[in-house]
């Protein structure tokens, strides 16, 4: 289970929008930029308020490290995979349809990696309504707990745009 501790900045109806400051783990994460996490921004985003906590708790939010992980290979490998298997067979067929097999494989490269932006949109639907790939909100804390620069930071920055839950 991957936890976070952040800060609840709006509550409307059955969800809260939380900010969290970057961790630890985002400093040195390649990817941070993608996240929206670079340099020392901090994320919002809306979870369902099973907690009932108000605007200014501190929350824990948390997410299951497999879903996390299935959808990121997902996400990351699956379209690579296409792209590669695609100019292969691009590759193949071009002896049979008497083209370059240049043009064939970036032909077929091309077609393969729309074809696996269609499956991801299909397996993001598919998922939207699981609650095991969105963030939960897990237990709400007090701030004496939080004497940390992370904590500080999280009561000085001013809010963000939220990000969806997935």
């Amino acid at each position: 289970m991957i936890k976070e501790i952040g800060i609840v900045e709006t509550v409307a109806g059955d969800k809260a929008v939380v900010r969290i400051p970057q961790g630890s783990s985002c400093a040195t994460c390649e990817s941070r930029a993608a996240c929206g996490i670079d340099n020392d921004k901090e994320m919002l985003i809306e979870v369902k308020n099973e907690l009932h906590a108000k605007a200014g708790d501190y929350v824990e939010i948390s997410m299951p490290a497999p879903s996390l992980f299935k959808m990121g290979m997902l996400v990351y490998l699956f379209p690579v995979l296409a792209l590669i298997f695609g100019a292969g067979a691009g590759d193949l067929g071009a002896g049979y349809l008497e083209i370059d097999s240049n043009l064939a494989s970036i032909i077929g490269g091309i077609v393969a990696l729309g074809i696996s932006f269609g499956v991801l949109r299909r397996v993001e639907r598919s998922v939207r309504n699981k609650p095991d790939y969105h963030p939960r909100m897990t237990r709400v804390t007090q701030p004496k707990t939080h004497a940390s620069p992370q904590a500080a930071r999280l009561t000085s920055s001013p809010p963000a745009a939220p990000t969806s839950g997935l």
